[in-house]
């Protein structure tokens, strides 16, 4: 799906990878539902991140939260 984007990820790429504007995008990077890291001033975010959160909401029928990623054990 996203085969076509560098495993690191500006700000920008983010909002062209999910068709999100820049409020929502720094909105999901500062609620801490797309993991990031800082190199000086610039947000950086691995493609790896952006591929959790997706499952994340798709595991949750589009209900995506804060809480953790749900395991196997959490289903019994």
């Amino acid at each position: 799906m996203f085969s076509s984007l560098p495993d690191i990820l500006t700000v920008k790429d983010l909002q062209m990878a999910l068709r999100i504007g820049k409020s929502t995008a720094y909105k999901l990077i500062q609620g801490g539902e797309i993991q990031h890291f800082c190199i000086g001033k610039s947000i950086r975010i691995y493609k790896q991140s952006v591929v959790a959160y997706l499952n994340r909401a798709l595991y949750n029928n589009g209900n995506v939260s804060n809480s953790s990623v749900p395991t196997k054990e959490d289903n019994v």
